[in-house]
This record gives C-alpha cells, sequence and structure tokens, in this order.
C-alpha cells in the first residue's frame, strides 16, 4: 500500500479520485450495485454523461459533516485510532481508496450514516439488510489497497443505537476484485465500452443499425408531432370536463337529499364507496413480531408495463450529444492478481 499525502474532499482529492478505481466502483463494477451498471459507470468517467450530484442530497451532506463524530465515537467505544487518509494498491495503483478510518493493524473502517428507516433496517437485520450487502464491497475494495483481510462497517446514528458490522475478504475475492479493477481500467484507457445490459442499459443508438437508426428517426419525428396534437385534444377534453362537471354539480344542487334520479336522458346515483383496508398493518396487528421478510414473501409475480415520454419541442439539432462508439474488446490473456506487497509497518508521518 501506498499512502497518499492529500486531504480528503478538496478539489486535489477529487482530481486524484478520477485518475483510478476507487472504493465506492466496485460494487458497480462487479455487477452488484443495483442502480448503477458497469456502462452508466464508464459514460460517466469517460465524459459522455454526468454524474448525480449526489451533494445536494440533504442526507448525504448531513452523513458527510457527521463523519469525525461518528468516527470519534467509533475510537471512544473501541479503544482505537483510525485516520482519515488516502491510499492506492502498491503494484495497482490505480486501484484506490479513501479510507474514513484506517486502523493501525490495515483494518478500514467504513462510515455510513443513513437516513432514520434505512438504519432502522441495519438495525433488525444486520449482514442481512440492503445497505450491508450494498457497502461491504466498498470494505472489500479498501482491503485489497491495505492488504488486509478484515474491516468494518460503522452504521452510525445521532439517534439510535450504532451498528458495527465485520467485512472479511477471501484471497479469492482478493483476485477477483484486482482482475475486475484491472479489466474496467483497461476499458477506460482504451475507449472498450463495456456491453449494454438489456435489462438495465438504455438502448446504444450509435450501435444499432444504420437501416434502425434511420427508422428510429422517423418513428420519433412522427411521435412528437402527434403528442403535439395529442396536447390540443387533452386541453380540449379537459375543458368539456371541466363543463361537464359544472352541470353535474347543478343537477346535484336540484337533488338535494335524494341520491338518485333519472329524467330526460340523465341518470345520477350518489353513493358511497368503502376505504381499502390496510392488510399489513391487520397482519402486524395479529403477529407484532411480524418481519418485512415474511411479507415480502407474500407479494405477488411482478408483471411488465409500458411507459413513453415524448418531448414534442425536441430538435435534433439542438440536442445532438456524442454517442460513444463501441469498440469490441480485444482479446487479452485472463488477468491474475500480482502478488501482494510484503506488509510493512506503516508510517503515518506524512
Amino acid at each position: 500500500m501506498k499512502v497518499v499525502d492529500i486531504a480528503q474532499r478538496t478539489d486535489e482529492w477529487l482530481a486524484w479520485r478520477k485518475g483510478g478505481v476507487t472504493a465506492t466502483m466496485l460494487a458497480v463494477i462487479l455487477g452488484e450495485n443495483p442502480d448503477k451498471t458497469r456502462r452508466q459507470l464508464w459514460l460517466e468517467l469517460k465524459g459522455y454523461i454526468t454524474p448525480p450530484d449526489l451533494s445536494v442530497i440533504p442526507q448525504v451532506r448531513k452523513g458527510a459533516a457527521r463523519e469525525p463524530l461518528a468516527l470519534q465515537a467509533f475510537e471512544d467505544k473501541h479503544g482505537v485510532l483510525g485516520l482519515p487518509i488516502c491510499a492506492e494498491h502498491g503494484l495497482s495503483p490505480f486501484i484506490r481508496a479513501s479510507f474514513d478510518g484506517l486502523l493501525e493493524d490495515n483494518r478500514p473502517v467504513e462510515i455510513k450514516n443513513l437516513a432514520e428507516g434505512n438504519h432502522l433496517e441495519v438495525l433488525e437485520k444486520n449482514e442481512r439488510s440492503s445497505f450491508y450487502q450494498l457497502y461491504q464491497w466498498q470494505v472489500k475494495h479498501q482491503l485489497v489497497v491495505s492488504g488486509g483481510t478484515t474491516g468494518f462497517i460503522w452504521f452510525w446514528s445521532p439517534k439510535h443505537t450504532p451498528v458495527l458490522l465485520r467485512v472479511t475478504l477471501s484471497e479469492k475475492e482478493r483476485v477477483r476484485i484486482i482482475n475486475a479493477c484491472t479489466e474496467f481500467w483497461d476499458s477506460i484507457i482504451h475507449d472498450e465500452i463495456p456491453e449494454a445490459d438489456p435489462l438495465r442499459d438504455e438502448l446504444p443508438i450509435g450501435e444499432l443499425s444504420h437501416t434502425d437508426q434511420k427508422k428510429w428517426a422517423a418513428l420519433s419525428a412522427s411521435r412528437r408531432d402527434l403528442e403535439t396534437d395529442i396536447a390540443k385534444h387533452k386541453k380540449e377534453l379537459a375543458r368539456l370536463q371541466l363543463e361537464a362537471k359544472s352541470l353535474e354539480d347543478e343537477f346535484l344542487s336540484i337533488m338535494g337529499d335524494f341520491r338518485t334520479a333519472d329524467h330526460l336522458g340523465i341518470r345520477a346515483k350518489v353513493y358511497d364507496k368503502a376505504g381499502t383496508v390496510d392488510w399489513e398493518a391487520v397482519a402486524r396487528s395479529l403477529k407484532p413480531d411480524l418481519t418485512t421478510d415474511t411479507i415480502e414473501s407474500f407479494r405477488r409475480s411482478p408483471s411488465t408495463s409500458t411507459r413513453f415520454t415524448v418531448d414534442a419541442k425536441f430538435t435534433e439539432d439542438a440536442s445532438a450529444k456524442p454517442i460513444p462508439i463501441y469498440h469490441a474488446k480485444r482479446s487479452r490473456k485472463q488477468q491474475t492478481a500480482p502478488e501482494e506487497e510484503p506488509k510493512q509497518a506503516i508510517s503515518f508521518w506524512f
């Protein structure tokens, strides 16, 4: 491990992170992140799409501000010192990590300050929680950088009991992570965009045949024109429905307390509609210790639906954007994990 003398959350730190694979990327690279694919990450890193600005999320800002408090609480509880440092893998320096706290025996501590409901899920499920399942990969990545085999996630909350969960890294996982990071970083360097996942990625228009691209363009123009007509008719329909509602209100005023009327082609009926039953609340009232997993086991099979969103004001010239060209991956020998550096005592005097 090579310690990098750089302060976290500075412009210099942001530039350093762009020069390699960081811990937050690993779950995406391994296909373990439900919210982002390898292709989306690749497009972000290459500048084709803009990544979401997480700093505008209040909970993210709160979490960053509370990290020193959470680290201090961890140190006080366990009697150890965790150093917030940055480091690179000794033999593969593009594999990088920013440690919330690194203990003297190379064990990383990853701090998570979740929203209240999410923290309660961790309290209930521990290692089975979706948050542990996702964030364990950050710690495993950090262990690859530090050379350690055991680390921790410190789920800290200012309102609820904190939770300390252990993360271990096997040698098989270490090899898998180094290989995956190497392959992904090579794809960045050599402009080899990962193949699109049909279930999660957008259709790569630039990779369609010329015929299909022309067909899509023609269909798009027709659908945008149709959307303009639909909008006009919707506006007229809304006006007519508002006028009808006004007349219906007058009928009801004539009916007074009567709930049914039928005269001159107009039939009116006033009826009561029962509210829906909150079956989850019913189940929990009968069995207070009912778990979320048990409730989920009764969920019916999912169905597929379709939704189109049309921008009738779209113009191709005004919104042209670069489309990455797909390069088939060149054949390479299977990567193998480089031998780890011999573990040495680490000095933090920098």
